[in-house]
């Protein structure tokens, strides 16, 4: 038989369809594209292409790790995030849209006090290094502390950022949390730790649940093991009137409100909402507990 562009969309939309993929067609082209060293684009201008051995080879085994649930962004090796491509592995989670609420709350807040000075921030949980490469990048005056507990995320998140060209401004640090050296206050601090409760793990898509790192994904039995570490550690860590900027799941928020109310050593939170109208982002600024 011969392959042709054609064909072989077909075929693979139809193969993924059969694994529950919600949209076939699109993941077909992306997958193939990506075996052909070709855009999307290419793949409609000459849809009679003949695929050689190799690309067929190639491509059809894209299309079966995807059959099996694996997640696009491990096949390709990358995931796009704030215009920019990241390197990812299994090693670390996969970036999603809404973290970019988190730092677009960050950069609002950085306008708002009009710094001249040079800004350090923390990005506590760093994973695949998407956070602290994007505020590396956007300015110039920070200097970004990463941290992960994986030395093997470690290692993507520098690839990353020699590649995206500020791992002269990110100190990547192996550590729990804050058990680790960190040398000075922050003016913020920024994370999106793991929120899944334990008990949601069977619940979650195959692609997550069998494939994603679950140190990344679950907080606890109650999902929020790491903000009740987080909240009095980044108090101490913070500088005056710095600001801890937090991503939380579905239906936290008022747990997390009521940690931040309790801990006392913080301003009133804001909340922001995401694409879908989810409480996805709370900010508090530090304030001395007896102020």
């Amino acid at each position: 038989m011969t392959w042709t562009s054609k064909s072989f969309l077909k075929w693979s939309a139809q193969r993924l369809a059969q694994a529950g993929i919600d949209s076939p067609r699109l993941e077909s082209e992306v997958l193939l594209a990506r075996g052909l060293h070709a855009s999307r684009e290419d793949l409609y201008r000459d849809p009679d292409r003949e695929l050689g051995e190799e690309e067929i080879v190639i491509s059809k085994s894209f299309v079966e790790r995807r059959f099996l649930r694996e997640p696009v962004a491990y096949i390709l090796g990358r995931r796009e995030f704030w215009g920019l491509e990241f390197q990812v592995t299994p090693d670390v989670m996969v970036p999603r849209e809404e973290t970019e609420i988190l730092i677009e709350q960050f950069f609002q807040w950085v306008r708002s006090e009009s710094f001249s000075e040079q800004i350090h921030v923390l990005d506590m949980g760093t994973g695949s290094g998407n956070i602290a490469i994007v505020v590396a990048k956007e300015l110039p005056q920070s200097r970004v502390t990463a941290v992960d507990i994986s030395p093997s995320a470690l290692a993507i998140a520098q690839g990353n950022a020699w590649v995206h060209e500020v791992a002269d401004r990110i100190r990547f640090v192996e550590g729990d949390l804050f058990a680790c050296d960190l040398e000075t206050p922050f003016h913020a601090i920024l994370s999106n730790p793991p929120y899944i409760e334990e008990e949601h793990m069977d619940s979650l898509m195959p692609d997550v649940k069998n494939y994603e790192p679950g140190q990344a994904l679950f907080g606890g039995r109650d999902g929020l093991s790491y903000y009740k570490r987080i909240l009095p550690e980044a108090w101490s860590h913070l500088a005056e009137n710095g600001v801890l900027f937090l991503e939380i799941g579905n239906g936290q928020v008022n747990d997390v409100l009521s940690l931040i109310e309790n801990h006392g050593g913080y301003h009133a939170p804001e909340v922001t909402l995401d694409y879908m109208a989810m409480e996805r982002v709370v900010s508090a600024r530090k304030r001395e507990k007896n102020g």
